[in-house]
């Protein structure tokens, strides 16, 4: 390996096109069925390394409000890629451009995880495939292994077991979210209260996922779907207001992804989706325009 070297990641956000969640599991987490979709909002992750007598994990971040400490899934990444890499000691310094929302059902720290993982295993020339990477991600989030992989893909388990799609790429679309966040511990127990711990029939995917293999954007907007909208809605307003404005602001179709609260919408024409983007930044609500990936 190569010293004193700089490593520099981009971390792509992802939404759901469609997310269904089944039973929980012993292990306390639930079984999902979903279709995750990267896109082009994104963090910046860089990695400089420097010799050290010991391997020492830092990191630095834009948002003053983003813990650095071990908590940090960063931390995490690169610490658990240590322990699994026979590597020379180093010390490893992160620095975190931040600019997909915090606690938006973005997977923004997981694809920050990913990131790590992928500069770590790049600063040590490669040691490790994508699959031994995918099983050490899924040890940090359940997110963690799809962002290792990007693209478009069927998400079951825990999001472990990856089916990859045809990419379902360069689709215009708004990322909107209000002031509040939501928990999304707090965000599976609410449909545990509203719809029990067995849960294990699913709503179809199949047509959604055909759509997909047509690259059909309104059939895709006509089979959105997102089980946790039946209780965020009734908690967190904001993304239920955002989601009908993006509407009325000419969206094809829109979404809340993941847990919340951020909402995407669709639009045919870049135009329209930055229209939408001026007209919520006058509703003081924050957007960005990305497209998929």
């Amino acid at each position: 390996m190569q010293n004193d070297k700089i490593y520099v990641k981009k971390a792509y956000g992802k939404i759901n096109l469609y997310l269904d969640v089944l039973n929980k599991r012993p292990d306390g987490y639930h079984n999902i069925r979903s279709v995750m979709q990267s896109v082009s909002l994104c963090d910046v992750i860089t990695l400089k390394t420097a010799p050290s007598s010991q391997a020492e994990i830092k990191i630095e971040c834009s948002d003053k409000s983003i813990k650095c400490d071990k908590s940090n899934l960063i931390y995490k990444a690169a610490q658990k890629f240590l322990s699994k890499c026979d590597a020379e000691c180093m010390n490893y310094s992160f620095y975190l451009e931040k600019n997909i929302p915090v606690s938006a059902g973005m997977a923004g720290g997981s694809s920050d995880a990913a990131a790590a993982l992928m500069l770590m295993n790049e600063a040590h020339g490669c040691k490790m495939t994508l699959n031994e990477l995918r099983h050490i991600g899924s040890e940090i989030g359940a997110d963690v292994p799809f962002c290792l992989t990007g693209g478009t893909c069927i998400c079951e388990g825990i999001g472990e077991n990856l089916t990859l799609l045809p990419t379902f790429s360069d689709f215009y679309l708004v990322s909107a979210i209000g002031s509040s966040s939501v928990s999304t511990p707090v965000a599976f127990s609410m449909l545990d209260s509203k719809f029990g711990t067995e849960c294990t029939d699913s709503s179809d995917i199949s047509a959604i996922v055909d759509y997909i293999n047509c690259k059909d954007l309104n059939g895709v907007c006509s089979t959105l779907y997102n089980k946790f909208e039946q209780v965020i809605f009734d908690t967190n307003p904001d993304a239920k207001v955002i989601k009908e404005l993006l509407i009325k602001y000419g969206a094809i179709g829109a979404l809340m992804s993941g847990s919340g609260p951020s909402v995407f919408a669709f639009f045919d024409t870049y135009d329209k989706a930055m229209d939408a983007v001026c007209k919520l930044k006058i509703d003081k609500i924050r957007a960005n325009v990305c497209k998929t990936i």
